[in-house]
């Protein structure tokens, strides 16, 4: 199997995902750079909790209508379909925030939280639109006008952020909440606009019995995946004052990249993978596994090398002289992501293989492994204990996946080592034609 054939999907689909990394640069030059510590805690606990929802609606709806429409089976209903219930989804979810604004900011005892947590809530429902568009796009494999419209949403929203930076408006998270739902607002009606053929026909009870029946098993897993991912931020928001909570903040918004690349490989991986399984091409998969590993390696580790040496020449650019006591967070994080290749190759390799019960225990059981030790070492060490919390839950994670997945596909790590061979031809190939 030529793994080369794919890579233009696979291009176009970190492409697409290296663009809320061009947004979080600006998020931290014009917003984080600027905003109090306090009023960034407090941003910052907000925008975790709309991160949860948002994935978990996610795992219910939006994977299952990807799924699904690859299929090609009446894609256009299912699409509407999908859509339909996710947006109705996302706006009950946003009602039910806003009415229990108060009790999320006892729980977090942190009383200033609740008035952030109204414009989150618009935020969720008025972008809940763009989400299920590009769901839709992404079934469709037509990545490079998910692309562009993406491209053409962060800009508005690094336009309405630069707005807010420059023209005196109140310096509080509440303010950055509202200027980020009106630009979601612009960018769900150009998707709407620009796709609206995708979502053309009418939802049947035939489409949500579909949806379901793979939704229920893509909630599970993705229930245990989100909570392992903002566990951390939950409970650091829970037991740290605002402006440790801010100091946490800044060095996980580099790590979320990582978080981003591994959604990008997952989206063109999964589909792939259960193409290959059905077919029986248990060689060709086997070949894809090692290639992805070994090519996402050699793609990171330069990278996460830069990024361990010049921690400090990093905050200075985009932070300048604030935050410099989160550095070793920063560093335990990155160190975290060395783990990726095999832990975001093998997730979907696990649901392409239907191995989705594996997979189900392997993320929960690392989701209460990372929230136990967080909420062990929180108390004593502050946001390094959070941090070392999700390095030894990643590496629990990369581990597993591994032995389920050597046993099921028979490769070794000398395979997955020896196929830097393919990807020197590779590169020398697309120089020689460029």
């Amino acid at each position: 199997m030529q793994f080369e054939r794919h890579w233009r999907q696979v291009s176009w689909a970190v492409l697409d995902k290296s663009l809320p990394l061009v947004f979080g640069v600006g998020f931290m030059l014009l917003v984080v750079r600027v905003l109090p510590a306090g009023e960034l805690g407090l941003q910052a606990i907000a925008s975790t909790l709309l991160l949860t929802a948002s994935q978990l609606l996610r795992f219910l709806f939006l994977v299952p209508l990807t799924k699904v429409v690859a299929e090609g089976t009446e894609a256009v209903r299912v699409a509407a379909t999908g859509a339909s219930l996710y947006v109705l989804a996302s706006a009950g979810v946003a009602l039910g925030l806003v009415a229990g604004r108060e009790l999320w900011a006892g729980l977090f005892a942190k009383p200033a939280l609740a008035a952030v947590l109204l414009p989150s809530a618009v935020l969720l429902a008025v972008g809940s639109a763009r989400d299920a568009v590009s769901a839709t796009l992404e079934g469709e494999r037509r990545l490079q006008r998910l692309f562009w419209l993406d491209a053409a949403y962060y800009a508005v929203a690094l336009g309405a952020l630069g707005f807010w930076r420059w023209s005196g408006v109140a310096r509080t998270a509440t303010m950055i909440q509202w200027t980020q739902a009106a630009a979601a607002s612009a960018g769900s009606l150009l998707s709407v606009v620009c796709a609206w053929r995708a979502l053309a026909a009418r939802p049947g009870r035939a489409q949500v019995a579909r949806l379901a029946g793979f939704g229920r098993y893509s909630f599970a897993t993705g229930l245990g995946t989100t909570v392992g991912q903002q566990a951390d931020a939950l409970l650091a928001g829970a037991l740290m004052e605002p402006s440790a909570v801010a100091s946490y903040h800044v060095a996980k918004l580099f790590f979320r990249v990582f978080n981003m690349l591994a959604q990008a490989i997952s989206q063109v991986l999964m589909s792939l993978v259960s193409k290959l399984h059905a077919a029986g091409r248990a060689r060709d998969l086997r070949v894809l596994y090692e290639k992805s590993v070994c090519f996402l390696h050699l793609a990171l580790l330069p990278v996460l090398v830069l990024l361990l040496l010049l921690a400090p020449q990093v905050y200075a650019l985009f932070y300048g002289p604030r935050y410099t006591d989160s550095i070793p967070v920063f560093r335990i994080l990155t160190a975290s992501a060395l783990c990726l290749p095999f832990a975001s190759v093998g997730s979907p390799f696990l649901l392409g293989l239907g191995r989705l019960r594996s997979l189900l225990a392997i993320t929960w059981m690392g989701t209460i492994l990372g929230i136990a030790l967080a909420w062990l070492w929180i108390p004593h060490y502050g946001p390094s204990g959070a941090a070392l919390a999700v390095l030894v839950a990643a590496v629990f994670g990369m581990v597993a996946r591994t032995v389920a997945l050597q046993r099921q596909l028979g490769f070794t790590l000398r395979d997955v080592a020896w196929r830097t061979r393919d990807a020197v031809a590779f590169v020398r190939r697309h120089l020689r034609f460029s």
